[in-house]
């Protein structure tokens, strides 16, 4: 009888690992907070479709993310972002949800982000 309760327990452990590790992803949306529409809008590689202005995209989830990363958006058939070099010394966010707001300057063409934790 001690033989099976030893084995729950065993099983019991590892169903709770699994648990965190499922629950240890991170969520990430992009909103456009600029005056004009992204035809096309990226974050490591993973689309979000077009956004129109004032748009928030879904959520989507990676294993693994940063506070920066790279970006692609395309808008008038330009493409702008960035590409990162690398994360050295750089902490990967926590399991939870957060949004990259981009903003595009008109006159300047530059593109612009504000990371926010949701």
């Amino acid at each position: 009888m001690k033989y099976v309760f030893a084995i729950l327990f065993v099983f019991l452990i590892i169903s709770c690992n699994k648990n965190n590790e499922m629950n240890k992803e991170v969520q990430i949306r992009l909103k456009n907070n600029s005056n004009v529409k992204f035809e096309s809008a990226s974050f490591n590689n993973t689309n979000y479709g077009s956004l129109n202005p004032g748009e928030v995209s879904q959520y989507e989830a990676f294993d693994e993310a940063h506070d920066y990363g790279l970006v692609q958006i395309i808008i008038n058939g330009q493409e702008y972002g960035w590409i990162p070099i690398d994360f050295v010394g750089e902490k990967p966010l926590e399991s939870g949800k957060y949004t990259f707001e981009y903003n595009f300057d008109e006159v300047n063409k530059i593109l612009t982000d504000e990371f926010i934790i949701d």
